[in-house]
């Protein structure tokens, strides 16, 4: 069997960030909120850090020394970023249901005329999700955050972006 340094047709970090920004902005672009949108942008920007840089490893705190630029950002992101620390957190408490010390909530205010997703209702007496939040913030603005962290910080200092 072979192994490969990639998932599908994703190669990069760049790529990687580019599905995640698709991704993010079919999310935004409609009322109906998708969570299995949201949780794969949450997901694949918690591990976008270690496409960056693999194999450097922060478990509450980044102990070893960074030995290039990939893995000064990566710590850096990791231990200075509040929306990267909330993102990672909503990530574990998805994979592993750990408890964290924020909330989590969403809102439904559609009528029932503006549903377009039916399977995706989980509560008929609520109707669709419009809107998902971290201690009263829409999750929209902490991962618009992020991204543009990522973007800023890294991708276009690297100029891998433009």
């Amino acid at each position: 069997m072979k192994y490969s340094d990639s998932v599908f047709d994703i190669l990069t970090p760049v790529e990687l960030l580019y599905s995640i920004e698709q991704s993010f902005e079919k999310y935004k672009a409609v009322k109906q909120r998708n969570i299995e949108s949201l949780l794969y942008v949450v997901m694949g920007l918690t591990h976008l850090r270690e496409w960056i840089a693999p194999g450097y490893e922060c478990k509450g705190k980044c102990e070893k020394t960074p030995k290039n630029d990939e893995e000064e950002f990566s710590k850096k992101i990791y231990e200075n970023h509040d929306g990267f620390t909330t993102i990672r957190m909503l990530c574990n408490r998805t994979k592993h249901l750990k408890k964290t010390n924020f909330s989590t909530s969403s809102s439904h205010d559609l009528s029932f005329d503006e549903w377009t997703d039916f399977d995706a209702v989980r509560d008929f007496n609520k109707g669709p999700a419009t809107d998902y939040y971290v201690d009263n913030r829409n999750i929209i603005e902490v991962i618009e955050a992020v991204i543009d962290y990522y973007k800023k910080e890294w991708f276009i200092k690297q100029k891998l972006i433009t």
